[in-house]
């Protein structure tokens, strides 16, 4: 909160399921968007609680937490970001977010109710014998290596290998021996380049140069697995609580003025309070930005 009340947009972008999200979204720090499934939906809080469709979110109390922290507040959806999805994947078989935070598993749509090309290429995993991941999802699935049913553990490595190319228009990420697929419109650095423009809109960007540079010159991350990797490079810097993959400890030691570690082995912070530890350096990191600014004024 201190981050945000120096007027710097703060958005929390996962690759969850949004049902997930629905049901942590009480315990998570107030943003000015939220995006889940790798970037395929965009939320934003509203105080109109009035409006029809909005879902409302009671903040849980926590130690330090304000009056203000804690007023309820509605969640509503990005229709034109959804649009563009849609228009490339497929429809997006959602539910409102008050069923989702119920029971998201038995009323997830089956396979079969569900069409356009993201569907088509989960149809074609499946008859090839993969077992999907999709409830609670609407704009992404997953694989998980321990659903699958095969003998041996090589058609998941295929898989992970891309030797069963999405289809065109589709992407695919890792996370913790998971594989997701989703438009590709979608992923966690298009949804931040989206937001990046859309919360900026006031600076009247009129260059596609001033937009392609935005998160590299105005953004920070904090990241921890491989599906973060394509924002974190794409942005100015990224703080990194803890490095969970080979993959993504090879990338930083090959950027390594890009990244910042600020917890795991070596360093002694863990968990939780490593990305305490990243925050601060970032509120550090916009003190520094503020105090150089009224030097030049």
């Amino acid at each position: 909160q201190d981050i945000r009340r120096k007027k710097v947009r703060f958005v929390l972008v996962s690759g969850m399921r949004t049902a997930t999200f629905v049901k942590r979204l009480p315990y998570l720090p107030r943003a000015d968007a939220y995006a889940t499934e790798a970037g395929g939906r965009i939320f934003y809080p509203t105080d109109d609680l009035s409006e029809a469709g909005v879902y409302e979110v009671k903040p849980a109390n926590y130690d330090g937490a304000e009056s203000d922290d804690l007023k309820p507040f509605g969640l509503v959806e990005d229709m034109e970001w959804r649009k563009k999805l849609e228009e490339k994947a497929g429809k997006f078989p959602s539910l409102p977010l008050s069923d989702l935070a119920v029971d998201s598993k038995n009323l997830s749509p089956d396979l079969n109710e569900r069409d356009g090309l993201l569907w088509d290429f989960a149809r074609l995993l499946t008859s090839k014998g993969y077992v999907l991941d999709l409830k609670g999802y609407s704009a992404c699935f997953r694989v998980n290596k321990k659903q699958q049913t095969f003998e041996s553990g090589a058609e998941f490595e295929a898989l992970l290998r891309g030797d069963i190319k999405p289809f065109e228009g589709l992407a695919t990420s890792v996370n913790l021996s998971c594989i997701d697929f989703y438009p590709a419109l979608s992923g966690k650095k298009n949804c931040c380049q989206y937001l990046a423009e859309k919360l900026n809109a006031e600076s009247e960007m009129d260059a596609e140069s001033e937009k392609e540079g935005l998160l590299q010159q105005h953004a920070v991350c904090i990241c921890d697995d491989d599906n973060d990797l394509e924002m974190a490079l794409a942005c100015g810097h990224a703080f990194i609580p803890e490095v969970s993959s080979t993959s993504m400890a090879d990338v930083i030691a090959a950027h390594p003025d890009h990244f910042t570690q600020t917890g795991g082995e070596g360093i002694g912070n863990m968990w939780t309070s490593a990305s305490e530890v990243a925050l601060s350096l970032i509120l550090s990191r916009l003190e520094v930005e503020e105090e150089a600014d009224d030097k030049e004024l």
